[in-house]
C-alpha cells in the first residue's frame, strides 16, 4: 500500500498499546509534541525509515494504564514486538539495534565510545545548565556562564574530531541525541537573550546550519513560535502539554499559574504532583 493511501491517524488521539497499528506501521511511540527527550526517539525512528505511529500524551492527564508502560509516567515509550521500552537514550538505542540499517553508530568501538561521550556529556551537564538558565528567565550571569562552559566542551569535541558532525561525515546517533536542545536555542534566546558566539563556537554554529538541512530534522522539527509559547508558560508554572494539538494552535496564557517544584534537569518532565503516580 502506498504511503499516500494509508488512512491518516491523529497523533493527538489517545490509543492504547494494543490498539492496532495502521498497515505498514511497525511500532508506536508515546510522545509529547514539545518534549526534546521524546523527539530523540522520533528522530531515530525517522532516520531509520521505520513507519511508526505517534501518540501525543497530555502529561497532566495521563491514563493510569500508561504507568504500566513506564512507572515514572514519562515519555518517550516505544511499543514494539509485544514489548515496551522507555527512557529516551535507552529507547533510541533500542531502535538502533532493532533496526540495524542505516547504521547511526560507527562500527569502530573506539569511535562509537567517543560518540557516546559527546552526547552523555550534553545529557549530564549541558541539559541541566540549559534548564537552569531557562528557569531563571533572564540573562543570569552565573547560569549563562554555566551553559557556555558545557557548550564550549561540545565545541572542543568538534574541534578535536574535525568532522562536520559528531558522528563524522554525516548525521548519526550522537547528533540526534544532542540536537533537540539546539533546535530550542531560538526559544532560549527569546526568553533569556542567550545566543551562541560566532567567535567562540564557529564549529557548532556550522553544525547547526548543516543539521537544519537534514531531511530527518526537517521532518521532526517543531514550530519555533509554539516552542517559545510553550516554554514561556512552562517555566512560570503549570505547563500546557496540549499546545499545538489538532485544532489548538496556541496555548492558553489564562491558565492559573501554579508553581510546581521540580528538579531543574527534569523541567521537560514537569507535571503537577498528582499526575506523577497512578490514580488508583
Amino acid at each position: 500500500m502506498a504511503s499516500s493511501d494509508v488512512p491518516s491517524q491523529s497523533s493527538d488521539e489517545l490509543r492504547k498499546p494494543d490498539d492496532p497499528l495502521l498497515p505498514g506501521q511497525v511500532l508506536r511511540i508515546y510522545s509529547m509534541r514539545m518534549c526534546p527527550y521524546a523527539q530523540r526517539t522520533r528522530l531515530i525512528a525517522r532516520a531509520k525509515g521505520v513507519s511508526h505511529d505517534i501518540v501525543n500524551l497530555d502529561l497532566n492527564n495521563k491514563p493510569d494504564w500508561f504507568f504500566d508502560l513506564n512507572p515514572y509516567g514519562e515519555v518517550p515509550v516505544v511499543i514494539h514486538n509485544g514489548g515496551h521500552v522507555y527512557e529516551s537514550l535507552i529507547a533510541a538505542e533500542y531502535l538502533e539495534e532493532a533496526f540495524p540499517e542505516p547504521k547511526l553508530f560507527s562500527d569502530d568501538p573506539l569511535i562509537k565510545a567517543y560518540e557516546r561521550i559527546y552526547y552523555n556529556h550534553w545529557t549530564k551537564k549541558g541539559i541541566p545548565a540549559f534548564y537552569s538558565l531557562l528557569k531563571a528567565g533572564y540573562p543570569d550571569p552565573e547560569q549563562t556562564q554555566r551553559l557556555n562552559q558545557h557548550i564550549s566542551a561540545l565545541e572542543g569535541f568538534m574541534t578535536t574530531l574535525d568532522k562536520p558532525y559528531f558522528h563524522g561525515a554525516a548525521p548519526g546517533f550522537s547528533d540526534y541525541m544532542i540536537w533537540p536542545w539546539f533546535e530550542r536555542l531560538p526559544m532560549l534566546k527569546d526568553i533569556t537573550e542567550f545566543s551562541l558566539s560566532s567567535k567562540d563556537c564557529p564549529r557548532l554554529l556550522a553544525w547547526i546550519d548543516r543539521m537544519w538541512k537534514d531531511p530527518v530534522v526537517q521532518h521532526c522539527k517543531i514550530d519555533p513560535e509554539l516552542l517559545t509559547k510553550h516554554y514561556t508558560i512552562y517555566r512560570k508554572g503549570r505547563p500546557d502539554f496540549t499546545i499545538g494539538a489538532d485544532g489548538k494552535a496556541t496555548g492558553s496564557d489564562s491558565q492559573e499559574s501554579v508553581v510546581v517544584p521540580e528538579a531543574l534537569e527534569n523541567l521537560d518532565g514537569l507535571r503537577e504532583a498528582h499526575t506523577r503516580d497512578r490514580r488508583n
